[in-house]
């Protein structure tokens, strides 16, 4: 038992000594596409498929309740599952979070349209190379994005018997069996983007990615005393397509064009009041102030051995973030040195990772 304490003390010592900032890191995009920097955007093919039945053995009865349901909130229009979300949203969705990005100039859809409608036109989906030189030359990109995909939206529904605590005649709480209908919606998206280079002719990246609701389905779950009450209440399909085109589209750009990302890093609390003071400056952006504070802890004939091993390990963490690679390498190493702790050692590989990074960065945006 006293082992126990011990080591539940010594965890929060040791958290205690720590603590994470948000720490915003410049990245690299995974795929190489040449040098081209204007690019346009294709209409991507983009088709659904429903399935209402999901193995149920009363598949009918759930089939007319959720095409009811779906009807009622679509004011009884005619359903299309194929052409229900459109390629041309998955498209506009990619422009937007490009330029979000603003690595690349993004072509102007309306230009697009012009252009195509000029030439008698209507291309979408995988255009093929050829065509694509064609297209690029007339609209002045040197890339294009070509895409397709497709969305699957499929509902589980399965009668289940659950027991409920009611009172009796006699003021009693007894168990009373009941049933209810329950239907899980099941929802899945995919997207095959491909770029060409306009100048060669040539597919420089192609990448499907995939996406889905699985990890979050209680979410989509919704239950009733019978099926039309269960579909009632079942969420709406399309912002959940939505959602997941939105993640496809999030890792799409993350692959095809430099990003910033905002990671969390392991500051040193120390135990003084001017490493207390450093970490509150660190903590609100003001690295510089940080910094004297622990070049000052650093200088100090009095300072304590735990100050001067956090005070070491946040300098290497100050010239880690600003790109000062030697400089954290060296201080990541001193603390090593002065305390013995492994995980100096593991900031000091990933400060090698990342040199790589910035490397392949300076490559790609000075291309």
């Amino acid at each position: 038992m006293k082992k126990i304490i011990f080591s539940i003390v010594l965890i929060i010592f040791t958290t205690a000594c720590t603590t994470t900032i948000p720490v915003k890191v410049r990245k690299p995009a995974e795929l190489n596409i040449g040098s081209a920097r204007t690019i346009a955007v294709m209409e991507f093919d983009f088709l659904g498929s429903w399935d209402f039945s999901a193995g149920d053995k009363n598949s009918d009865n759930l089939k007319q309740a959720i095409v009811n349901a779906i009807a009622k909130k679509k004011d009884r229009k005619p359903l299309q599952p194929k052409a229900a979300y459109p390629g041309i949203y998955v498209s506009n969705e990619l422009v937007a979070k490009l330029v979000q990005n603003g690595y690349y100039t993004v072509i102007e859809r309306s230009k697009i349209n012009d252009v195509l409608k000029e030439q008698s036109l209507t291309l979408s989906g995988l255009v093929d190379e050829e065509q694509a030189v064609e297209i690029g030359n007339m609209i002045g990109a040197q890339a294009l994005i070509t895409g397709s995909g497709s969305y699957s939206v499929k509902d589980e529904g399965e009668w289940e018997t659950y027991t409920e605590k009611k009172k009796n005649k006699d003021g009693k709480k007894v168990k009373v069996k009941k049933k209810r209908y329950n239907i899980t919606r099941h929802v899945s998206a995919q997207i095959t983007f491909r770029i060409i280079d306009v100048n060669t002719g040539s597919v420089v990246a192609s990448k499907t990615n995939k996406a889905s609701n699985k990890s979050r389905l209680w979410k989509y779950r919704s239950s009733g005393k019978d099926e039309t009450s269960a579909a009632a209440g079942l969420k709406d399909w399309k912002p959940i397509v939505e959602g997941l085109v939105s993640k496809i589209l999030d890792k799409t750009v993350k692959q095809i064009a430099p990003h910033t990302v905002t990671q969390k890093r392991e500051i040193e609390e120390g135990e003084s009041k001017k490493m207390k003071s450093a970490l509150e400056y660190a903590k609100r952006d003001l690295w510089e102030e940080a910094k004297a504070i622990w070049k000052k802890v650093l200088a100090s004939k009095e300072s304590e051995k735990e100050d001067r091993i956090a005070a070491t390990y946040n300098m290497g963490l100050y010239f880690e973030i600003f790109g000062f690679f030697d400089d954290a390498e060296n201080f990541y190493e001193e603390a090593y040195k002065l305390s013995d702790d492994s995980k100096y050692l593991d900031a000091r590989a990933r400060v090698k990772k990342r040199r790589k990074e910035v490397e392949k960065l300076r490559l790609q945006e000075e291309e």
